[in-house]
């Protein structure tokens, strides 16, 4: 695509945006799934808003939500109840929801939204008031970015703002990170990771010719996982550790059962606790015997908790690999508000038994149509109904029907879960950066693997070298090309 082309894709996504979401924001829609038939929603006058928070009162029990925004026709945040004693996802009749982006001085346009059963909901008609108070202080963000095929986070931390990287896509994907963060301010990471070798989670760390963040943003410290049993023979592994050492970045090695408390290299902020429950192969791992999967269940797997609020995010953890942590800690302990979902959402990942047990209300997918040659929604169907049966919202890069922007808008999205550590809210923005496109950005995933082949099969690009280079995550030709 040229960049007219882009721009007048751009330009006539944005001009849809208005009048499709004003659209579906009259029909009181809230999801993908038609609206519950006989929600009685609150009238307008029993609508109360004290400081930050609005409060309601509905006849029956039921979950409440708010949309708002600082525009009428784009109401672009997502607010939750409180976390604490899982009133988030508790069926109740007195209702409070704190919105914590708010701004002095300006008129916040907003619906209240009521869901009698985890099969949908409805939304009451705009309403508007002027703020008196700013923006809700110490704020813990984690963004998922739009890079095309594969993962990129942000987590900024509430207290001291510094900043983590999770991940950064493909080598590709370095320049579409790399513009994200110049548009947000970004210019430093406290730590940085990759979650495990496969090219879509490390190449955008690396970049082409060592042009990538670990160069351009070099961390304080950059984590590694235990014990790698298949992926540490893989060359860009090897690459990041090389560059790692001529860059003179501290390396911490993460094991499971590691947490902030006991770890000085995991401590980011004073009032965040980390706990990985997942690095490197788990001890009681037994291989697969196929190499994508043993290496996804390598991953890093952290869980985050700041005050009431707690979330789950890592790279492609598979069932096994879930079935190992859910054995190594108490179902207590892994309960979450927000679940970054593993594997691109795909079925080998987000068992029943994993979601059943995180219970989160809000889930986001690292995935869009953009990157994805086939049948996106058919791919990602077993774990969003999973999902969908414990009453998760899901949020997907490109599909984002609770602010009335569904795939087929063509819409990119960078997402933010927000947590001021007693509620929290989903904060969506129009991606600005650019990102690999279809093949370029999901071919070094599908090489090799039958799952992904099946959804989408490789063609030849004789001639290609860059391309045939993001297939195989090849060295440079004077390099061992067996290594990867």
């Amino acid at each position: 695509m040229t960049l007219l082309e882009r721009g007048i894709r751009s330009f006539i996504g944005r001009a849809a945006v208005v009048s499709v979401t004003a659209a579906l924001l009259l029909l009181g829609a809230c999801s993908s799934k038609a609206p519950v038939e006989g929600v009685i929603l609150p009238p307008s006058d029993s609508i109360s808003v004290v400081d930050r928070s609005v409060l309601w009162h509905t006849d029956e029990p039921a979950r409440g939500l708010v949309r708002y925004g600082l525009d009428r026709g784009h109401l672009d945040h997502v607010a939750y109840p409180a976390a604490a004693a899982r009133e988030d996802r508790s069926f109740v009749k007195e209702h409070r929801v704190t919105l914590l982006d708010v701004q002095a001085g300006r008129t916040i346009y907003y619906q209240v939204g009521v869901e009698t059963s985890l099969s949908g909901c409805r939304f009451t008609a705009i309403d508007s008031f002027v703020s008196q108070l700013g923006p809700a202080p110490g704020v813990l963000t984690s963004t998922m970015v739009h890079i095309g095929f594969g993962d990129a986070h942000v987590l900024t931390m509430p207290t001291n703002g510094r900043h983590v990287l999770i991940d950064a896509g493909t080598r590709e994907a370095a320049v579409s990170v790399r513009q994200y963060l110049l548009e947000h301010g970004i210019d430093a990471f406290s730590g940085m990771l990759a979650t495990h070798v496969h090219i879509d989670h490390i190449g955008g760390i690396l970049g082409y010719d060592r042009g990538g963040i670990l160069a351009s943003h070099p961390p304080s410290i950059f984590y590694d996982s235990a014990r790698k049993d298949v992926g540490s023979e893989k060359y860009a592994y090897s690459e990041v550790q090389s560059m790692i050492a001529e860059e003179n970045v501290d390396e911490a090695v993460l094991h499971r059962f590691d947490t902030s408390s006991s770890v000085a290299a995991l401590q980011w902020d004073p009032e965040v606790e980390v706990t990985v429950l997942n690095s490197g192969t788990p001890d009681d791992y037994v291989p697969d015997g196929y190499e994508g999967t043993d290496i996804n269940n390598e991953s890093i797997v952290l869980l985050i908790a700041y005050g009431d609020v707690r979330f789950v995010i890592g790279g492609d953890a598979e069932q096994e690999a879930e079935a190992s942590m859910l054995a190594a800690f108490a179902p207590a302990d892994l309960e979450v508000q927000y679940y970054k979902v593993q594997h691109h959402g795909l079925s080998d990942a987000s068992s029943t038994a994993w979601v059943n047990t995180l219970r989160p209300r809000v889930a986001f997918i690292p995935n869009t149509a953009w990157s994805w040659d086939g049948d996106l929604d058919g791919a990602i169907s077993q774990t969003t109904g999973r999902l969908e049966a414990i009453g998760a919202q899901i949020y997907v890069i490109d599909d984002v029907p609770m602010i009335g922007e569904p795939r087929s808008m063509g819409i990119q999205h960078n997402i933010t879960f927000a947590t001021d550590g007693v509620s929290y809210e989903v904060r969506v923005e129009t991606a600005q950066q650019t990102a690999p496109h279809k093949m370029a950005s999901t071919a070094s995933c599908v090489r090799g693997d039958p799952d992904l082949q099946n959804l989408f099969p490789l063609h030849d690009h004789e001639g290609d070298s860059g391309l045939d280079r993001v297939k195989t995550d090849s060295p440079p030709p004077t390099a061992d090309s067996s290594q990867e």
